[in-house]
């Protein structure tokens, strides 16, 4: 425990940095969820990883790409928010269809940028991995900087995102601008994963959207539950993924990470088995 509680300590920026990324996703996630929209949380996921593969690429002729992956990141991953938040080209062509092209174009684009990068293959399992513990002073207020806008946008049009997210038709008749809220919605979205994937790596940032969420979700009679649930998950999973990554020599943080995520879903479903029986009993 002396050695883990150190480890925190000597990484306490990397420690930070993962609360960080793993609230404001947890957050969002739960959106995801809801809308039932989990694959473009992959897509996009994807799509960031497609644009710091092709900031190196151009950073062979380019040096301010090489030096600011995010820039180019950013770029790609607001623009495919923006196409995902439309509907589908025509009724033939459902939205769906459209994000699969997206996540199988962005991930065949992320492998030939990294070969034609000056960094080669290698960087394929830092963009899956993250390096989150290498995170500095700077790195963290730009995060802290970022996550609080996105946070604050929530906290101020939760009403209209919720309603929009949980049933659109009715809040359409209610006089809600869907397709706004929903590209606003997106915009965030996209926002927060080009920013996280920088540190957390893809496979961290898709976990965080969808593991807490649906524990959160699973465990919650209220949104508002939900939310709490959710980020509690995540942050919990954070503190002891690092743990255990302190713990066991040159393993990543991601792993750990993650599979304590996957095991507090079995909780969350007996709470939520629970919550029913009770319901049942209640309405009996």
């Amino acid at each position: 425990m002396a050695d883990i509680l150190e480890g925190f300590k000597l990484n306490m920026n990397g420690v930070i940095a993962g609360m960080l990324v793993a609230g404001i996703c947890s957050y969002i996630g739960v959106y995801v969820v809801l809308k039932r929209i989990v694959f473009v949380g992959a897509s996009l996921a994807q799509i960031s990883s497609a644009g710091v593969a092709l900031a190196f690429m151009l950073g062979l002729s380019i040096p301010f790409f090489r030096n600011h992956p995010l820039a180019v990141s950013l770029l790609v991953t607001l623009v495919g928010s923006f196409i995902f938040s439309q509907h589908g080209l025509s009724r033939k062509v459902p939205q769906e269809s459209i994000i699969g092209i997206g996540y199988l174009i962005a991930s065949a684009m992320t492998l030939v940028f990294i070969v034609k990068s000056p960094k080669g293959m290698d960087d394929v399992k830092e963009l899956l991995d993250g390096n989150i513990i290498t995170v500095t002073r700077g790195d963290l207020l730009v995060m802290a900087s970022v996550f609080g806008v996105v946070a604050l946008m929530h906290l101020i049009f939760y009403r209209q995102f919720l309603y929009t997210s949980f049933d659109p038709e009715m809040a359409r008749t209610q006089g809600f601008q869907t397709r706004r809220w929903e590209l606003l919605f997106y915009l965030t979205l996209g926002l927060t994963i080009s920013f996280a994937i920088q540190y957390a790596g893809l496979l961290s940032v898709f976990a965080y959207l969808v593991i807490p969420a649906v524990a959160g979700l699973l465990a919650s009679r209220r949104m508002f539950t939900a939310f709490f649930v959710a980020i509690l998950c995540a942050l919990f999973s954070t503190l002891t993924g690092f743990a255990l990554a302190l713990k066991i020599d040159d393993l990543p943080t991601s792993p750990p990470i993650i599979m304590v995520m996957a095991l507090l879903l079995i909780p969350a479903w007996l709470i939520g088995k629970l919550l029913q029986y009770r319901t049942d009993i209640t309405s009996a």
